[in-house]
């Protein structure tokens, strides 16, 4: 047999690679059909194959056997027919089986700083890590993926301004009530975030609520509040309690930033003489362990005069220097009452003082954009002093008036995801009024310490002479190259009230031109007003549906109040 062969032996190699090479193809055949033993596959197989047989007996002297190679060819062939019918069968079974009903859970948020949007991040892992399949979306993103796909559907969403949906939920809202989808076979629940001290608590939530009610879906539970004004996390752990039962994995606490007693270095008026009110620089000391990133929100914890606190204790002839324990730490009765809502009535002389302090909610926490970037070694805020009929304003009364300096301030930094700026050096449109510009002057310090000279300012105040905030700072910036446009509007120095708007519509040209160079655009300071009348010149300007998409695209962002 040796003998036969070695003559044929460069043949013999061909031969061999011609049955590899018939393998390899069959192999990328079946990866290409996402099966690893195709129909395909293998006829391809036993095609070369029988091609690499007829060569063999073609180049041996051996007889011819007509017989051997019709049998190859009909056995061949009856293999393949059944390997296709079994392969019908099978896969039509498993597209039955992939046809048939399955839970499908939706959770869906709106959120206008990142709040909300984490926290339905984390009821998603939650869910996803029990085996469920689980599509987390912003409510603007239903007007494509309609609600009645989904069986299921847990909802986290804030409310903005006065009542209002946050950015990212505005088309949706538009869009439903338009329409009325029934959503019959729908389950859900609504977590709303709000801050009790405004007028419409949780407003937006409840519009949600009511809404998917009506459109006949099933409330799973009813909606679940959340101030977030205050420290209780007992809506989240009542959320947790749903989540399990809804097949969660166990319970997970809600991270929140931690607390920080912040000394009080340094304020000043920058406006005397203003028509409007006093507007303060307050700085506070850098702590160990204090990170944000321009964009990012300071909230502080306000507390009351120490005339209010006295004349309170000599009203309820109350002992303020006796120690309790208040959140964890033991301070005079003064300091603590200091915290909280002062109640008419005080406690009674056999009441615990402790149980009743905690009983008292505390004073609504105050949120403020912040003006400095942590390489400066300092926080700064400007803070402009409200005046109501029972006196200063609880946040601004606190910094601008009532705390002393070196006094400890209570505060915490929340992220703010929705208004960081984005990594690359693409051109900026900073659009602000009023105090808005301490947000704004911190995205432009960041700005210039990342060498990014494509920014565009457009700012309004009242006079130039009194309310030109941070002026040396947009003065320098300039004369560097990092503000080549910098549009300032006074709306009390011309014979004419001109606000930033005003402004923004006259330079329309440069705006739309800057937006085909890729730029983004940056809001920031006091919604009703400015912050409606942008963005209903930018809708009129460019369409909604470019503005949505630059929503989108994460080149139009707003922090407005």
């Amino acid at each position: 047999m040796l003998s036969l062969i070695l003559p044929f032996w460069d043949d013999f190699f061909l031969i061999i690679a011609i049955v590899v090479l018939g393998w390899i193809l069959a192999g990328a055949t079946a990866k290409s059909s996402h099966r690893i033993f195709s129909a395909a596959g293998l006829e391809l197989t036993s095609l070369l194959a029988f091609i690499s047989l007829l060569a063999l007996l073609w180049l041996t002297p051996m007889p011819f056997n007509l017989h051997f190679v019709l049998l190859w060819c009909l056995s061949t062939q009856l293999l393949l027919l059944g390997w296709r019918f079994a392969a019908r069968q099978y896969h039509n079974m498993m597209g039955h089986h992939n046809n048939q009903p399955h839970t499908s859970w939706l959770v869906g948020y709106a959120s206008q700083s990142g709040t909300a949007e984490h926290l339905a991040r984390q009821s998603t892992r939650q869910l996803q890590t029990a085996g469920k399949r689980v599509q987390m979306l912003p409510l603007n993103a239903l007007a494509e993926t309609p609600l009645h796909s989904f069986e299921q559907a847990l909802f986290i969403v804030s409310t903005y301004g006065e009542g209002e949906a946050p950015d990212n939920g505005q088309h949706f809202l538009q869009h439903a009530m338009q329409q009325q989808p029934d959503l019959s076979k729908l389950k859900f629940a609504v977590l709303a975030l709000g801050d009790r001290s405004y007028q419409h608590f949780c407003a937006f939530g409840h519009w949600l609520h009511d809404w998917l009610t009506q459109q006949r879906a099933s409330a799973i539970q009813p909606l679940v509040p959340w101030d977030q004004g205050q420290r209780d996390n007992s809506p989240w752990q009542q959320w947790q309690q749903l989540l399990q039962t809804l097949g969660a994995s166990e319970s997970s606490p809600v991270n929140q930033p931690s607390w920080f007693k912040v000394p009080l270095q340094s304020r000043y008026c920058v406006n005397p003489g203003s028509q409007g009110n006093p507007c303060f620089v307050v700085k506070l000391s850098r702590q160990e362990g204090m990170h944000w990133l321009p964009g990012d929100i300071v909230e502080v914890q306000p507390e009351h005069s120490r005339c209010s606190i006295a004349l309170w204790l000599t009203e309820h002839q109350v002992f303020g220097c006796q120690q309790v324990r208040f959140y964890d730490e033991l301070i005079p009765l003064c300091r603590a009452l200091a915290q909280i809502e002062l109640p008419k009535q005080g406690p009674n002389t056999d009441e615990n003082l402790e149980q009743w302090l905690h009983q008292q909610p505390l004073l609504p926490l105050r949120s403020y954009s912040i003006a400095s970037i942590a390489d400066e070694g300092q926080l700064t805020l400007l803070v402009r002093q409200v005046k109501t009929e029972q006196g200063l304003g609880l946040g601004s009364g606190w910094l601008t008036s009532y705390a002393l300096e070196g006094q400890p301030i209570q505060l915490r930094i929340r992220s703010h995801p929705n208004f960081h700026l984005p990594n690359d050096d693409r051109p900026i449109i900073f659009i602000c009024n009023g105090t808005g510009i301490a947000g704004i002057r911190g995205l432009l310090a960041e700005r210039v310490k990342r060498g990014h000279q494509r920014n565009w300012l457009l700012v309004g105040e009242r006079q130039q002479a009194v309310d030109n905030f941070f002026a040396k700072d947009l003065q320098r910036w300039q004369q560097l190259g990092f503000l080549p446009e910098l549009d300032r509007v006074f709306s009390r120095d011309g014979n004419q009230i001109r606000y930033v708007q005003h402004q923004l519509a006259e330079r329309m040209t440069e705006l739309k031109a800057w937006l085909e160079q890729g730029a983004a655009i940056y809001i920031c300071g006091s919604l009703h007003g400015m912050g409606q009348d942008v963005d209903q010149l930018l809708q009129a300007e460019l369409g909604t549906e470019q503005l949505q998409a630059l929503q989108q695209q994460g080149r139009y962002r707003r922090d407005l109040y």
